[in-house]
């Protein structure tokens, strides 16, 4: 059975996309840049959705359709940031259309959204992040938390460099061909260690 893709990595996915087409104004880059890194109070408050009802039980505590707070990080926010993550995916099409990229599938954009979403939410778990940590090391510390050996952090920050030429663009002597191969491989092991988001 196919499993259905979230919302979130639809979005997320889609902007990276936007990014390697050189679309160096994006619109909504507070918008963007409060979703990938999990702030979703913030990301509720930019784009202004709806917040579906629902009750959270959390440390012996009961709340009914409590307001985002700053430690939703976790699946309470994403659930929170539904209505809203819908919402801003409409205005992003609606600003860059839909286009195809002929060297980076959707699928693969897909999965570098969910790769980079479920490194932060997990990282998160251990110690708050701050916007101004490198996902280098949120992965490094994250792998220790994890007891990932050498090879496995190693392999989780070859599968970050498709990440960062999507950002910033290609490297020399290291194609998309490889990037991608590197990355597969990354997300086949956060697969098999159960931290993706699916």
């Amino acid at each position: 059975m196919k499993k259905q893709q979230l919302i979130i990595g639809i979005i997320v996915g889609y902007m990276l996309k936007v990014m390697k087409a050189h679309k160096k104004e994006i619109k909504f880059k507070q918008e963007f840049a409060s979703i990938r890194h999990g702030n979703y109070p913030e990301f509720i408050a930019l784009v202004k959705g709806s917040i579906p009802e629902m009750v959270v039980y959390k440390s012996g505590d009961i709340e009914v359709n409590p307001n985002p707070k700053k430690d939703n990080f976790d699946f309470i926010g994403l659930v929170m940031a539904g209505p809203s993550m819908k919402v801003f995916y409409e205005k992003c099409i609606a600003e860059y259309g839909v286009f195809l990229d002929n060297e980076i599938s959707d699928i693969i954009y897909y999965q570098l959204a969910i790769y980079e979403i479920t490194i932060r939410i997990h990282a998160n778990k251990f110690k708050t992040l701050e916007k101004s940590e490198t996902f280098q090391t949120i992965i490094d510390n994250l792998g220790k938390h994890l007891a990932l050996n050498e090879e496995n952090i190693t392999t989780l920050q070859k599968g970050r460099k498709l990440l960062n030429m999507v950002k910033h663009g290609r490297k020399k002597n290291y194609s998309w061909i490889e990037g991608i191969i590197d990355f597969e491989k990354a997300f086949q092991l956060i697969e098999e260690k159960n931290i993706t988001l699916e």
